[in-house]
């Protein structure tokens, strides 16, 4: 009775350092692969495309840290300084706030020229998505139809045959950027006496127009009230607006300790566009909807994520 007693204490105790060894490497098996910390400014479509990007790294093995920054420049530090690994830029941001020259108004241009003052600096531009955030003239659905006017040139021809004065509102911004409402009258020929330009709150902008206090607004592309408000974003045939368009941001020694990032990343920027972008920003900011499970399904709906 003892000997079986002996022998089964001997076969516990065998079993417990059993469990006990492969307790040890249970977390090297689940170990991440790295540590990555992404960042985001404080806007919709910027948690938005942290959030997509973070729940695609996390799906990969990464430990991925989310920080939320104030502004461009608070980000732009952040990065330069080594404390954000990756975000989501805009090529005109880049362009202008960064590296101080002047826009350029072809999108394979701006793209080119940050990409390459930027590699200077440590800093990689994966591919650029198709997702534009810059500003556009905003008119109501029903009017552009009936009007026929589809085009900011079809706008300004509009005007000049029929001697139509319409009203225009924007924010306070854009009447003193560089590439702001001089730029507009010059490169589509408009006349507008100041009495025809009213500044108001970026947030009025689509309601304004909706409301028919105004006839038109140069607002922001990526404004999801443009679909709540039933507006339509007149074609710039013209190139008059520069392009922000949206692409990932890396630190080129994270890319080299990481280069599998380049690759998920650019999974999905193939589907941030004009047209996904502001069916999530409508649903996170007008339908109240969770930002994470808003992500997840997208991430789900295009097969990125595993339902």
């Amino acid at each position: 009775m003892k000997r079986l007693i002996s022998a089964l204490a001997l076969l516990v105790l065998l079993t417990a350092c059993q469990g006990g060894k492969e307790n040890t490497l249970q977390p090297d098996m689940f170990a991440p692969k790295g540590d990555i910390t992404i960042g985001s400014k404080s806007l919709t479509e910027q948690y938005l495309l942290m959030k997509m990007s973070s729940l695609l790294l996390k799906d990969k093995g990464y430990k991925v840290n989310e920080m939320v920054f104030l502004d461009s420049p608070a980000i732009r530090s952040a990065m330069e300084a080594g404390v954000a690994d990756l975000y989501w830029e805009y090529t005109t941001t880049a362009r202008i706030f960064y590296h101080k020259e002047t826009p350029l108004y072809e999108p394979d241009d701006a793209y080119r020229e940050v990409s390459r003052t930027d590699a200077t600096k440590g800093i990689v531009w994966l591919s650029k998505s198709t997702f534009n955030s810059s500003w556009a003239l905003l008119m109501r659905k029903d009017i552009s139809e009936q009007l026929e006017i589809f085009r900011i040139s079809d706008l300004a021809e509009y005007t000049r045959a029929r001697n139509t004065k319409m009203k225009f509102a924007t924010n306070a911004e854009y009447l003193q950027r560089e590439d702001g409402l001089e730029r507009l009258k010059t490169i589509y020929d408009f006349s507008l006496p100041d009495d025809q330009v009213v500044a108001i709150d970026s947030d009025l902008l689509s309601q304004t127009v909706k409301d028919g206090r105004v006839d038109v607004a140069v607002g922001m592309a990526s404004d999801p009230r443009i679909k709540k408000n039933d507006l339509v974003i007149l074609e710039d045939d013209r190139k008059v607006f520069p392009p922000y368009d949206a692409a990932p941001v890396i630190l080129e020694k994270t890319l080299e300790r990481y280069p599998d990032v380049r690759e998920t990343m650019e999974s999905l920027t193939m589907f941030i566009t004009n047209e996904n972008m502001l069916d999530l920003m409508y649903q996170v900011d007008i339908l109240q909807k969770d930002i994470t499970k808003t992500s997840r399904d997208f991430l789900v709906k295009h097969k990125l994520l595993e339902p």
